[in-house]
């Protein structure tokens, strides 16, 4: 009895080693993946934001000078040309003749002055307006460019194994990119891979469920058979019989309630443990069964250990019905 004892207390700190195992390595996978993305896309992205941002500025100011020099130009133009059009209007009340041959001989060069000065004008304000033009073309280029460089980082991050991609991502991850990445036809495929395998890993976080697991198998009999795929795809595959094993199991337990124990005698109590841990290390040793491979099913495993712990006679058929 005590070498079962030591067994079911070994296992026990197996079940949480094996949980803190599997927390430590998701938390590990997303402060890599954090600082991959800080490293790889966000600071050079940052860096290049900044180079661009200095250079698109000195342009504007440029551009800025031209107007402010082509606006004074043209106010000039017009002060002259209202200045043209009063000497204009006096010429009229010229008496002497000769006075006003003079002055008629004026008007007339004024008034070519005027027309030249009306044309310059014109094509300054279309200079103004080429320049604006130039400037919003200048920015917009400058944005393409930035997002050309952003998705061009995010597609060289799946020019990797399709196994270190699974290992080193998450489904979040992935469906972020891919609505950045669109119609991309270079990271497409990867990225459908990976989706696929995901979604499909999924299924052994929920309970057993018999047309899930036949789509999940057929989502991964259609992306590259690499390591990480085969492993997943034999997991899913015998999800049932594990399930289908834990609930005999529980069965079996509920047996083992039906005998008449002292609820408050201490060591009946821990007899009645010891048998229903005796039951799982049956299921654990010939179903082959690991935590990190089913969660739901480990989920359901620690409840019953939890539950049966604080007290052997606890009814646990409820637990049963999660199956």
């Amino acid at each position: 009895m005590s070498k079962i004892i030591i067994f079911i207390l070994t296992l026990c700190c197996s079940f949480v080693a094996h949980t803190q195992t599997l927390r430590s390595d998701d938390f590990e996978k997303l402060v890599l993946e954090k600082d991959s993305l800080k490293r790889f896309v966000i600071k050079p992205l940052n860096d290049s934001i900044v180079r661009l941002n200095s250079t698109y500025n000195k342009e504007v100011l440029e551009l800025k000078a031209q107007l402010k020099s082509l606006e004074i130009e043209k106010n000039d133009l017009i002060k002259k040309n209202e200045n043209l059009s009063s000497i204009n209007a006096g010429l009229n009340s010229a008496k002497p003749k000769v006075e006003r041959d003079n002055l008629l001989k004026n008007v007339d060069s004024l008034n070519a002055n005027i027309i030249e000065l009306k044309k310059n004008v014109s094509q300054k304000d279309d200079e103004i307006s080429n320049i604006k033009l130039l400037g919003l073309d200048k920015e917009k280029q400058e944005k393409e460019a930035g997002k050309q460089e952003v998705l061009s980082r995010i597609v060289q991050t799946y020019n990797k194994p399709l196994d270190n991609l699974i290992k080193s991502l998450t489904i979040n991850v992935v469906n972020r990119d891919s609505s950045v990445i669109g119609s991309n036809t270079e990271a497409q495929p990867t990225l459908l891979s990976l989706q696929k395998y995901y979604i499909a890993e999924q299924t052994l976080y929920e309970k057993y469920d018999e047309q899930k697991v036949k789509l999940a198998l057929a989502q991964l009999s259609s992306i590259e058979q690499t390591n990480s795929v085969k492993n997943l795809t034999d997991k899913i595959d015998t999800y049932k019989l594990r399930n289908d094993g834990l609930k005999a199991t529980i069965d079996k337990i509920l047996k083992i309630d039906l005998v008449t124990h002292d609820e408050f005698d201490d060591k009946s109590q821990k007899e009645k443990l010891n048998d229903i841990l005796s039951e799982l290390a049956w299921y654990f040793r010939n179903y082959g069964f690991n935590f990190t491979d089913y969660p739901y099913l480990s989920g359901i495993v620690l409840e019953i250990i939890n539950q049966k712990q604080k007290n052997a006679s606890k009814d646990i058929s409820g637990l049963k019905q999660k199956l």
